[in-house]
């Protein structure tokens, strides 16, 4: 990924550091014997509490609860899917989880803190996986890669989707969506010259796409930063390294977002970021040199390093928001269980 002299996050200190975190990650937990198939999703729930989806061998979903301390188990929900599924908070208490459908559109369903609802499909073609965030006040943007390249988009208000949205685009990748905590979601993807393409919807419509440079070779994934308008956007670049690109709000035009920068290592095709408070993120990667999870935090001002949290897994982290500074990071194990942790 090429670095602008633009600085990502108050790039002063953005490129990896020799020394570790400072910050205390607690134990790995199970989150039960059953197996999955795919990476998961989680997000938050209330404070402290969270939910996690994946897809089961049986191309089911799975669910399981976090109360803080022990998980509930995995449980199979009704409906066929064909793709990892993603989950994200609607602002007010609601987690919404979906995948792709066995028909070759969305599969969702609303979690409302004590039950989960019957799965809702959305009829349409996509050729990946969705990415879900939140747009605040009870919505919810799911967007895929749809079979031309475009995005297509539907967005739950609460209690209906909307018909897919399609925006064309010239895409070789799944989008990875972020909240910008001002009621709008951006969403990344990677074009023919392995170029990030962003586009932003910002309520009502869809912005356009821009090119915001760089080449990558994995998945982008955008997380937001408790700052109004503003967000990250991530990315594996050509070295294999983790990078990064913050929008800092205002005009929807390349030059609002501040270039892209390293975060050193060595990653799998795709991290994933959370953030633990206004405008601090903490963000998890498979090691391709042992396979574990790692993790690096920006604490407002600059990354603390890499640090290796242990385990040896399979397929990309997955970390949500737990409040009160912590997050929840959730890595799957070379036998297919499971496993979290909670920091920092």
């Amino acid at each position: 990924m090429k670095t602008r002299c633009a600085v990502f996050l108050t790039l002063l200190s953005l490129l990896v550091q020799a020394y570790p975190a400072t910050a205390t990650w607690g134990s790995f937990v199970s989150l039960g014997s059953t197996t999955v198939n795919s990476d998961v999703s989680c997000a938050e729930t209330t404070a402290g509490q969270a939910v996690c989806a994946g897809r089961g061998f049986t191309n089911t979903l799975l669910v399981n609860q976090f109360n803080g301390s022990t998980w509930s188990g995995w449980t199979k929900l009704a409906g066929a899917i064909t793709s990892t599924p993603s989950c994200a908070n609607d602002g007010n208490g609601n987690v919404i989880c979906a995948a792709r459908a066995s028909t070759g559109g969305l599969a969702a369903t609303v979690f409302n803190g004590t039950t989960w609802s019957i799965e809702v499909k959305v009829k349409g073609t996509l050729a990946s996986g969705p990415s879900c965030a939140s747009m605040g006040s009870g919505r919810v943007l799911c967007a895929a890669r749809s079979a031309t390249g475009g995005l297509n988009s539907s967005v739950f208000n609460g209690s209906t989707w909307s018909a897919f949205d399609s925006q064309a685009a010239t895409s070789t990748s799944a989008p990875g969506c972020g909240s910008d905590d001002a009621g709008r979601v951006v969403c990344a993807m990677l074009d023919t010259t392995s170029s990030v393409i962003v586009n932003r919807y910002n309520g009502t419509a869809w912005d356009g796409f821009i090119n915001i440079g760089g080449r990558a070779t994995g998945e982008p994934t955008c997380t937001n930063l408790q700052v109004t308008g503003q967000l990250a956007c991530f990315a594996r670049g050509t070295d294999s390294s983790f990078n990064g690109n913050r929008f800092n709000g205002g005009t929807w035009v390349s030059g609002s977002w501040s270039g892209w920068g390293g975060l050193g290592g060595l990653i799998g095709p795709k991290g994933n970021c959370a953030v633990i408070t206004t405008n601090q993120i903490v963000c998890g990667v498979f090691g391709v040199t042992d396979s574990a999870l790692w993790v690096d935090e920006f604490n407002g001002a600059s990354w603390t390093g890499f640090t290796r949290l242990g385990q040896t897994t399979v397929g990309n982290p997955s970390c949500t928001t737990l409040g009160g500074g912590k997050a929840l990071c959730t890595a799957v194990g070379v036998n297919n269980k499971v496993s979290s942790i909670v920091g920092p």
